[in-house]
């Protein structure tokens, strides 16, 4: 594993070197980083808000960080979601993140073979603006190696027809609520 345990205290990012597109919507994002020279590449998840939506979040401690993954076959095929959910540090109230990915595209799988092989995982809040709010790391607990085995064995002999399809009646279907309780 990954030995990429933050070491050196407060820091400040740039994110002016990323694409747009990150930044684009609110959500949360895999996506490869270098935050210390020492380490090298890793997969840092970042979570993009408003502006307006993201100042409750700025220098307040994030004391749980949780992720659930399943897999929900669809007409079109299968479709992977990733929640991320932690307690608002305001209120207490949980706030969730979603991310789907097609489960037999590699290329999307591979940001989280390699996040599930790091010793901490970090994450970003940034704004639409690019500016980062908060900064936080957690040691690795989430099985994620074990999700990403289990998904592909399940979608082994499964096709996907049209990936944008099968996510719209994903989303159709299922309810970030509904995911949790699953």
């Amino acid at each position: 594993m990954l030995d990429n345990k933050w070491t050196h205290g407060k820091v400040k990012f740039s994110l002016d070197e990323l694409p747009s597109i990150f930044f684009s919507s609110p959500g949360i994002k895999a996506i490869s980083t270098t935050i210390d020279n020492n380490i090298g590449e890793e997969i840092t998840l970042l979570i993009t808000e408003s502006k307006y939506n993201v100042r409750e979040f700025e220098g307040k401690d994030i004391t749980k960080f949780m992720q659930k993954a399943g897999l929900v076959n669809t007409s079109h095929g299968p479709v992977c979601f990733f929640l991320y959910y932690f307690p608002d540090p305001l209120t207490g109230a949980q706030v969730t993140y979603e991310n789907t990915l097609n489960p037999k595209d590699d290329q999307q799988l591979y940001l989280y073979k390699k996040l599930s092989k790091q010793k901490y995982w970090h994450v970003i809040i940034a704004d639409d603006e690019r500016n980062v709010v908060n900064f936080f790391e957690f040691q690795n607990v989430y099985n994620l190696a074990d999700t990403l085995i289990q998904i592909e064995s399940v979608c082994g002999n499964m096709q996907v027809s049209d990936f944008m399809s099968a996510k719209a009646e994903y989303e159709n279907n299922y309810s970030i609520e509904r995911l949790l309780a699953m």
